[in-house]
């Protein structure tokens, strides 16, 4: 049995979740986890493989996450780790799409100066309920805008939550492979 950490920073919750069904499914395989908020700045160096989620805000991951993640890179690139974010924009299916979430991933590892492998982008939610005032009629303008849905008494997930599960189960074969390249 390995030991793994998941760490994440959640601006509005919906990271939090991801980050919990990441927890679940790695435990599924006999790890035991951690799960715990950036915030809490948990140990890094007794794990046998971390795994570290954000989420993207005005085009950026939290700053939090971001100084974490910088404070600890030394001891990231020196075992098994990944990342993944999660961002309203993959949401969309196009090309430019796809080159704003790689270009987030790109600009993490830039700040950082640490590659995770592997690395990925979750589409997330657009959370009204959650939302401040100012926020909630920002979101709604653009989601008006790009023709999204403006019903702000409900919330609108768009996480593919199959594809979180196959990436938690990568993950749990993180300290499995790092044991089998030495």
């Amino acid at each position: 049995m390995s030991n793994l950490l998941v760490v994440y920073a959640s601006t509005h919750g919906h990271t939090g979740r991801i980050a919990e069904r990441i927890a679940d499914v790695i435990r599924t395989h006999g790890h035991e986890v951690e799960l715990a908020e950036v915030g809490a700045d948990p140990a890094v160096f007794d794990r046998d493989a971390v795994i570290v989620g954000g989420s993207i805000h005005a085009g950026h991951h939290q700053r939090e996450l971001v100084d974490w993640a910088l404070h600890h890179h030394t001891t990231l690139a020196r075992k098994p780790s990944a990342l993944f974010t999660v961002c309203l924009t993959a949401a969309d299916d196009t090309e430019e799409s796809r080159a704003a979430t790689r270009r987030y991933l790109d600009e993490f590892v830039e700040a950082t100066d640490w590659t995770p492998v592997p690395a990925v982008t979750f589409a997330g939610a657009l959370q009204y309920r959650e939302y401040d005032f100012m926020t909630r009629l920002m979101m709604r303008l653009l989601m008006h805008k790009g023709h999204h849905p403006t019903d702000t008494s409900r919330d609108h997930d768009y996480t593919d939550w199959d594809a979180v599960e196959r990436f938690a189960h990568e993950c749990a074969e993180l300290p499995a492979d790092r044991r089998a390249a030495i």
